[in-house]
């Protein structure tokens, strides 16, 4: 306080009142095992907005098979603990994160003979990419680009795990592609349209060309104005209760 007692009170109140950075509440996401076999799950935190979105594990982890999404909201975020639940049929799943503990607790019955209480280790990483969603290869340096003049309409791609996706419409419609090359300007996606079309995004342009189909007038080559925006996340998944 000695330290202190020399300053001008505006600046005492500055000092007090300004929040640390480090502990601002920044989209994250957790990657926690268990189950037997032993099986990874995922869940995407935005504090902020009180949301999350969990993806449950793999029915088959060999095939990586029967992953699905489910929204949630966060309800308190007391003590170093994200109390959340989770919308499924026909009801609701309530779980605790505890972010200092890096565990998941899934509550059990009042009589443990049943279902006991279970407590899965985790590790916290950044917000996971949306082309990480079924995905086993690491998404390393995901970009996403905006076009402008078509609603929502977003591209994702990682030019290292090669994955590649398309959303469009309020419902994110989504399509899978794989980037087939990248140059320093320039990165070209085959996309699993309908009719699978080639893509291409250049950097310097701003733009994406979806190619035209050789003899199919309702498909030509178009050319849309488009920008980098911050790369798409699982949160991306969120979807609101109906009301």
């Amino acid at each position: 306080m000695k330290r202190l007692a020399g300053l001008p009170l505006a600046l005492i109140l500055l000092l007090m009142l300004t929040p640390d950075p480090a502990a601002a509440a920044e989209p994250f996401s957790v990657r926690c095992e268990g189950g037997v076999p032993v099986r990874p799950y995922f869940a995407t935190f935005d504090v902020d907005t009180k949301t999350v979105v969990f993806e449950t594990p793999p029915i088959n982890v060999e095939t990586n098979f029967g992953i699905n999404a489910h929204s949630g909201e966060i309800i308190s975020t007391n003590d170093g603990k994200i109390e959340f639940m989770l919308r499924v049929r026909p009801g609701r799943i309530d779980l605790t994160f505890h972010r200092n503990q890096k565990t998941m607790i899934w509550p059990g019955l009042e009589d443990p003979t049943f279902r006991p209480t279970l407590t899965h280790q985790c590790t916290v990483t950044p917000p996971r990419s949306i082309l990480s969603f079924r995905v086993r290869d690491s998404i390393q340096h995901p970009i996403s680009v905006r076009c402008e003049d078509t609603g929502y309409m977003y591209f994702t791609m990682d030019t290292t795990s090669k994955q590649a996706l398309f959303e469009r419409g309020e419902e994110a419609r989504g399509f899978r592609g794989e980037v087939i090359d990248a140059g320093q300007d320039e990165v070209l996606l085959s996309m699993n349209f309908d009719v699978p079309r080639r893509v291409v995004w250049s950097r310097s342009r701003q733009t994406i060309t979806v190619e035209g189909i050789e003899g199919d007038a309702s498909r030509p080559r178009t050319v849309v104005q488009c920008q980098e925006v911050p790369p798409r996340t699982m949160m991306e998944f969120y979807r609101a209760p109906q009301r």
